[in-house]
């Protein structure tokens, strides 16, 4: 998998700015260190999906979401997904976590944006469906964004039997394991949707569909720094 450097850079807090050779060489280092120790796996499930103004319907079980609701807005199916870059990753972060802390803080960066470029391949190997054949998808939002409570991961996980198919569970409170893992739910609709929020962020930013996100002056993918 490539890892694209510049987001790498922008998680790290170079917006615009140009790091020196040595922290260049520290992430470049990292990112190959990660694309041979990390192990992506993933697992998706389509359904059918009712959605109204503060709630959302899959396959039997209602999440009570405004801001997933909205998300949703003219859609009448939608995939769940589950992705994880693997024990493996953990493993490397808490072990530049105790040797060079420099090392462990952009290793949390190389695997954020590597994760979100993995999710990113999903989502496009998804759209090619021949279910979502002439739809248009709304991007990812996922459990723990706005009123989208992180308990529903239990739900995602459960549907998709993520711990047998890629080895992904949760901890009592509701976090995933591997850390560097992600559940999502995109919706296909028959009109294009515009995913970026009122801070004007990219439409990468799975935050985006919730106009309170609340990182306004924090977002890595905000346009107008």
């Amino acid at each position: 998998m490539e890892i694209p450097i510049n987001e790498v850079m922008r998680y790290l807090g170079y917006r615009g700015a140009e790091p020196d050779e040595r922290i260049s060489g520290l992430v470049k280092e990292l990112c190959a260190v990660f694309a041979s120790g990390a192990e992506p796996k993933s697992v998706y499930g389509i359904w059918d999906c009712n959605v109204d103004s503060f709630s959302v319907t899959f396959n039997g079980f209602t999440v009570n979401s405004e801001n997933l609701a909205r998300h949703l807005t003219g859609c009448r199916r939608a995939a769940l997904l589950a992705a994880t870059l693997g024990p493996g990753a953990d493993t490397l972060i808490r072990r530049f976590s105790v040797r060079d802390m420099e090392k462990a803080a952009i290793a949390q960066a190389v695997c954020t944006v590597m994760i979100d470029s993995y999710c990113d391949e999903l989502e496009k190997e998804i759209a090619q469906k021949p279910e979502f054949s002439g739809l248009f998808g709304t991007g990812r939002f996922s459990p723990g964004y706005g009123d989208f409570d992180i308990v529903w991961q239990k739900n995602i996980v459960k549907m998709l039997n993520c711990d047998r198919s890629i080895g992904l569970t949760l901890t009592s409170a509701s976090m995933l394991v591997p850390s560097k893992s992600i559940t999502a739910v995109i919706g296909y609709s028959e009109e294009k949707k515009h995913a970026s929020g009122s801070c004007g962020a990219s439409s990468r930013c799975e935050r985006c569909a919730d106009k309170q996100c609340g990182v306004l002056s924090s977002c890595a993918f905000r346009e107008n720094k």
